[in-house]
């Protein structure tokens, strides 16, 4: 503040002007507060990410599932071995809904064909996960560390068949991971069908 003393001793205050001082201080709290609110946000976009991607993978097993006792066509028939979700540590960015064409074999499923069963203009689909989002860990089991495995539906009880390079399971943990953070969740398929985030 600047006052002024006039020829009769009465100080005038002018309110007009600001120091240095204070300008400097006035925009150091803005941009303290500027940043951690940029930080915040950046860091619960992160969490919304990872979030997001696993209940959107819960919700595909749910929709192969559906598609098996809706008796959904793939192109123009009801796929022999039902629909099934099948994940790949190779393509960690992403997962594929699709149509098991195969007859269901002695052990009730088959394996995923990409030539056959993959084709999303008959009904598949490819889902990719979001840019930091990936794919790192399928287990059938806690502790058997898989390359890739297939979860599929048979019509019409939907009879559920977790499998892997023909091994069998009761139940598939695929982790996923947000490479920004390490965040990770997981979810689990149960040989009921049901699939849910556990972490």
């Amino acid at each position: 503040m600047i006052y002024f003393i006039s020829k009769n001793r009465k100080i005038f205050k002018d309110s007009k002007a600001l120091t240095l001082i204070e300008m400097i201080v006035s925009l150091a709290v803005v941009m303290f507060v500027t940043t951690i609110f940029i930080y915040n946000y950046r860091d619960s976009n992160k969490r919304t990410d990872l979030i997001m991607a696993s209940q959107v993978m819960v919700s595909d097993v749910h929709r192969a599932q559906n598609n098996s006792l809706g008796l959904v066509n793939y192109g123009e028939d009801v796929p022999a071995g039902g629909w099934g979700v099948s994940y790949d540590l190779a393509t960690p960015d992403r997962y594929i809904v699709f149509a098991d064409q195969e007859e269901p074999g002695e052990y009730g499923y088959g394996l995923y064909d990409p030539q056959i069963e993959g084709d999303i203009n008959l009904g598949a689909k490819v889902v990719e996960l979001a840019p930091e989002i990936r794919i790192t860990g399928i287990r059938l089991g806690t502790a058997n560390l898989r390359q890739s495995a297939v979860v599929t539906f048979l019509p019409p009880d939907p009879r559920i068949n977790i499998n892997s390079g023909g091994s069998t399971s009761t139940t598939l943990y695929i982790d996923l991971t947000d490479k920004r953070n390490n965040n990770t969740k997981t979810m689990v398929v149960n040989f009921l069908g049901l699939a849910e985030i556990i972490n």
